[in-house]
């Protein structure tokens, strides 16, 4: 079914208007046509079904709500191609935040982080469309791992440390928020992971093998959203 980002409030037999971006796309690249039915996501956890009016408008016929995501993602900045394909698919999979972290290892320079932001979340918002996921995840200036203050739990995906299992943690990441902190292609640094057991962070290991980066990330989601689904069919 068509979708479409329209950020204002979505109330059952109202006609609402998209931006001009989204109504160029909709009718103008998907070739959208009266009577048709669209999906319309607002960012904030409600999503409406509802069908093309006469005048390029959207009849909403009916407003749903989704339960929020509990996951924070912090990954280390990554270079142009991997980060934005990190934000795209950690959008579709479901987060609530995402902290880019600087960390020693990064070999990452942003000249421009406001424009990169809104570059990000572009692609964030490409990617609620595509997935159909009601949640737009906010996204952060990048900060310094020590800025990282965090009150709940953090999960570090690690390479030392004496890390464990995710299920370890099964029962703490069903009651809790959460914050995923993912390294650089190199690692976290010795400085950085005496940080980590200073703050009492929760090592883990993803497995047999040694993952990239945004690999890793997406697969520790995709874990801990199958432990949440399990804990909430």
């Amino acid at each position: 079914m068509l979708k479409a980002f329209y950020p204002g409030p979505l109330e059952e037999r109202s006609l609402v208007h998209l931006d001009r971006e989204e109504t160029h796309h909709l009718f103008h690249v998907l070739r959208a046509t009266r009577g048709e039915k669209v999906i319309l996501l607002n960012g904030h956890g409600y999503y409406a079904e509802g069908h093309i009016h006469e005048t390029q408008g959207i009849v909403i016929d009916g407003v749903h709500f989704a339960e929020s995501s509990k996951i924070t993602l912090c990954p280390a900045l990554l270079k142009n191609k991997a980060m934005d394909f990190l934000i795209r698919e950690a959008t579709a999979i479901g987060v609530a935040k995402i902290i880019p972290i600087y960390t020693q290892n990064s070999e990452v320079k942003i000249q421009n982080v406001a424009e990169k932001q809104m570059h990000w979340n572009h692609i964030a918002r490409e990617a609620c469309k595509q997935s159909g996921n009601p949640y737009l995840p906010f996204i952060e200036m990048p900060r310094k791992l020590k800025d990282l203050a965090c009150s709940m739990p953090v999960f570090v995906s690690a390479l030392r440390g004496n890390p464990k299992n995710i299920f370890h943690y099964q029962s703490e990441i069903k009651n809790n928020p959460i914050a995923i902190l993912v390294g650089p292609e190199g690692d976290f640094s010795e400085r950085e992971y005496q940080y980590f057991e200073q703050s009492n962070f929760h090592f883990i290991h993803l497995g047999r093998y040694v993952l990239r980066a945004e690999t890793a990330a997406l697969y520790l989601l995709s874990v801990i959203d199958c432990c949440l689904r399990t804990a909430h069919p």
